[in-house]
């Protein structure tokens, strides 16, 4: 009998309900997430078994080219993850609240966090951010949508932060991320991201909050883990960040594919008889016959 770990949770008929994301953390199962863009990732991603897919506005610099995730829009969020929503069946899909979808005001956050439900096909919302994004996440709740939390590197304002750095390495940064953490479950978020942060202080976040923690960059001790899907596929060019684990290295397989396609097209090897579509011998004949008597009366 192997002692390898279930790919799949015990979870395993329909959609995930959120109360058994609660469930697992009292079980100690761990929660796997990643985050993805599209209809066939989505799809790939449930038949490998993971929990959560999160619509991330990091699709800003992963698949638009952008220097951060300022830029991403509501549409561009909506449009992705209506794709995401179609490929998955079993995981929750979790729509990003992009920025200056949310600060201004909690109507404002209500009325988008609805529009990702009912137009993008999510299953919950994602908010960045204690302080203010407290008071939006409980609005959210208490319109019926199901939000989580991220706290540490938050990616939307790490300018304030000083770039893209670990949080928490201090004892007032630390103290300010858990704070921040638990205010958010107080909030009545289903589950809470911490990205970049020691793992001494995501341990004592996670023992202190009654809902998942989900890491990145944030240690063993969290409930689950998510990567991005282009990180941990080798998509990515240059340095990628620490808490990167890569389990391909698909950029060389997809480049070496398309160098070998360029090379059948321009020495002929592609297409092949077998890529072609064949006519009937009579009608070849007659479409023949047609264009020479077309050829006649020019």
């Amino acid at each position: 009998m192997s002692d390898k770990p279930p790919r799949y949770a015990s979870w395993t008929h329909g959609k995930l309900p959120l109360p058994e994301l609660a469930e697992m953390k009292r079980r100690g199962e761990k929660i796997v997430m990643v985050t993805a863009y599209d209809a066939p990732s989505a799809r790939l991603a449930d038949e490998a078994g993971v929990d959560m897919i999160l619509v991330g506005d990091s699709s800003g610099m992963v698949v638009h080219g952008r220097e951060s995730t300022v830029a991403v829009t509501m549409d561009e969020i909506v449009l992705m993850t209506q794709w995401v929503a179609r490929g998955a069946k079993r995981p929750v899909v979790v729509g990003d609240m992009p920025f200056g979808s949310y600060e201004a005001s909690d109507e404002e956050a209500v009325r988008n966090a609805v529009r990702l439900v009912k137009e993008g096909g999510a299953d919950v919302v994602k908010v960045e951010r204690g302080g203010t994004s407290v008071a939006r996440a409980r609005a959210i709740v208490d319109a019926g949508v199901g939000v989580m939390g991220h706290v540490g590197l938050t990616p939307q304002t790490s300018t304030l932060l000083g770039g893209f750095k670990a949080q928490g390495r201090s004892v007032d940064q630390a103290r300010r991320v858990y704070d921040e953490a638990l205010a958010l479950g107080a909030a009545g978020c289903f589950a809470i991201v911490l990205e970049a942060v020691p793992a001494p202080v995501a341990e004592a976040v996670t023992r202190a909050l009654a809902v998942p923690t989900i890491g990145i960059g944030a240690g063993a001790a969290c409930d689950g883990q998510v990567l991005v899907w282009h990180d941990m596929l080798g998509f990515y060019q240059g340095q990628a960040p620490r808490f990167v684990k890569r389990y391909a290295n698909l950029a060389a397989e997809i480049t070496g594919a398309l160098g070998r396609y360029a090379d059948d097209v321009r020495s002929g090897a592609f297409p092949e008889e077998q890529h072609t579509y064949a006519m009937p011998n009579e009608e070849r004949e007659l479409f023949e016959a047609e264009l020479e008597g077309a050829s006649e009366h020019h």
